[in-house]
């Protein structure tokens, strides 16, 4: 199949852009005959990779594990989906090469038409190259500044270098990925059977839906550039005609030109995100059940279990404190009045433990306590009121 040649002067855009589509479509389907072919080293590699596959599943039933239903339609699925991705043109012609080559622009067609776009009619090549004459010879008329022979040719020239830029280049992205991808359908499909490269395999398929959703939305990005850029370059060009000056023409086609060729560009980048995103369960909108005794009690803003968490610490420490202080006051009356010596030490020994337990970490001494007063000094008002107590 031999692709139109391009040619310089003023059908250059509309020529690469139908020579790009026909190298995609000669890649997709003439690269997957090639790969499909019997005596190809991608078929002998795919028959290889069936018979392991069979392999271990025969070695895993000898071995004693349970195959349930499940598991075998799924497998019988997979490798039905290997045969047809990698063997059978015609079935993949219809579920993969028609509907990424052709439907994309398809959709485009029905959603530019349903808006009114121009381009919408199946015409878009040769009005994008309407635009580029527009803009050559608006280029060579100048915007009528005086004193400048050759007209404003840094801006005008580059306005169409970033329409060639943005038009052609994203296309030819799109394109020639989407042919590229498809032509490799017989070399990944082998690459589904095993969990280790399952991954690639699905890569391999977000990148064809990548490719449609990226070109159905340059399209209809590129119809809205014609909407916007036809009635200007028709008023500019009537006004140059008349001897008039422009002068605010030809930043405004740069800035035109250069927005639309970063929109087409970002609309790759935006495709890509929503081909290639993570793929997660939704959360589940239904309550927790239960009614009224599922309700988590807050305190403070939070559940009243962390609080009583967090709590208990500072509520230890002032319990054990104030029964150390109790049982050392019983400890002193009990030494004062006379009680029985072993429930003093049984009590001593329970505030040491309350104490270990609840007390901080005790403090060296400070600084010129060394010679501080060690013994218990009582006086005789303390006796009697720990008597009367």
């Amino acid at each position: 199949m031999a692709c139109p040649s391009v040619s310089t002067g003023k059908a250059f855009l509309s020529g690469a852009l139908q020579h790009i589509d026909c190298q995609a479509q000669v890649i997709g389907s003439y690269g997957y005959g090639a790969l499909a072919e019997p005596r190809s080293m991608v078929s002998l590699a795919l028959t290889g990779l069936l018979t392991l596959f069979v392999a271990i599943h025969g070695l895993r039933m000898t071995l004693g594990h349970v195959m349930v239903g499940r598991d075998l339609a799924g497998d019988f699925v997979r490798v039905a989906i290997v045969l047809t991705l990698a063997t059978s043109w015609p079935a993949w012609r219809v579920i993969g090469y028609d509907l990424v080559i052709d439907g994309p622009q398809e959709i485009a067609n029905v959603i530019g038409h349903a808006a009114n776009l121009p381009g919408s009619n199946g015409d878009l090549s040769s009005r994008l190259q309407r635009i580029d004459d527009a803009i050559a010879a608006l280029n060579q008329r100048g915007a009528g500044r005086p004193g400048v022979a050759n007209g404003d040719w840094f801006q005008l020239g580059f306005a169409r270098v970033a329409f060639l830029i943005g038009t052609l280049g994203p296309l030819a992205l799109l394109r020639l990925s989407a042919g590229i991808l498809l032509a490799i359908a017989p070399l990944i499909a082998g690459l589904m059977l095993f969990g280790v490269t399952r991954s690639i395999f699905v890569g391999w398929a977000k990148g064809l839906v990548t490719t449609f959703l990226a070109m159905m939305a340059l399209s209809l990005v590129l119809f809205t550039e014609l909407a916007l850029a036809e009635p200007w370059l028709r008023d500019v060009i009537r006004l140059r005609i008349a001897k008039e000056q422009t002068l605010d023409a030809p930043i405004e086609l740069l800035i035109m030109t250069l927005s639309f060729a970063l929109i087409s560009f970002g609309m790759i980048a935006f495709a890509a995100r929503i081909g290639f995103h993570q793929s997660a369960w939704m959360p589940s909108l239904a309550p927790p059940g239960g009614g009224e005794n599922n309700r988590i009690a807050l305190v403070d803003g939070k559940p009243a279990a962390t609080s009583r968490l967090y709590q208990q610490p500072g509520r230890a420490r002032d319990v054990g404190a104030s029964v150390g202080d109790t049982i050392n006051r019983q400890d002193r009356i009990a030494r004062r009045v006379g009680g029985v010596a072993q429930a003093g030490a049984n009590l001593g020994a329970a505030a040491a433990a309350v104490s270990a337990r609840t007390q901080p970490a005790p403090v060296p001494d400070a600084l010129g306590s060394s010679y501080r007063r060690t013994s218990l000094r009582i006086s005789s008002a303390g006796a009697r009121r720990d008597t009367a107590g």
